[in-house]
């Protein structure tokens, strides 16, 4: 079934992309370029580049832009799940999705822009492990983020030192929801734990 859908995604202008109803955020037949100004690199994520944006008409606001390039034949599941549940997930400890974008088999994700870095990235720069205080006020927002999400039916499935940022004023972002599972309700949720538990 979904590889019928993934050929309406051949469209040019990203007009074909809107039969497949994507979330109401993704603007379709839009360049991220069109609204917003790159300003620097923040890095290569496992689908493609990662940069820093600023709005054009707002310069106050800046956001981590994630361009992915839409192969033919390519599972496009895993893009569209994360986009729905950072759409429907809002907690101070989840980033944010500002807007996202799909032309010329290019999608991109405006996320919110986390200046502090991943948590792996800060212990590469001090060169040493985080202090017990620090380990403890990380896990603890971390661990709000994660009983937010268990309330909303999601699981992440990718926790990991690199998935979570810090902000400039060093509030706890939970980040990268590609691999993680909408489940439809807790009895399903059970089964999965207890899934992964046996194995």
């Amino acid at each position: 079934m979904f590889g019928r859908l993934k050929s309406l995604f051949k469209g040019p202008n990203g007009e074909d992309a809107k039969r497949i109803q994507l979330p109401p955020i993704v603007q379709a037949g839009q360049s991220h370029l069109d609204e917003w100004d790159i300003v620097g690199e923040l890095g290569d994520g496992a689908f493609g580049k990662v940069e820093k944006a600023v709005h054009r008409a707002d310069n106050r606001r800046i956001a981590a832009a994630k361009c992915i390039t839409i192969e033919e034949g390519e599972e496009l599941e895993d893009f569209l799940v994360e986009i729905n549940i950072l759409t429907a997930c809002s907690h101070p400890n989840i980033v944010g999705l500002y807007a996202c974008y799909y032309m010329d088999h290019k999608l991109s994700m405006l996320l919110e822009y986390c200046g502090g870095g991943a948590v792996d990235g800060i212990m590469i720069e001090l060169e040493k492990p985080l202090t017990e205080p620090q380990i403890a006020y990380i896990a603890r927002f971390t661990c709000e983020a994660l009983a937010y999400l268990h309330e909303q039916n999601v699981i992440h499935r990718d926790l990991k030192a690199g998935n979570i940022l810090l902000t400039s004023d060093a509030v706890v972002k939970l980040a990268d929801f590609g691999v993680s599972a909408k489940l439809r309700d807790r009895a399903e949720k059970r089964g999965h734990f207890h899934r992964n538990a046996v194995l």
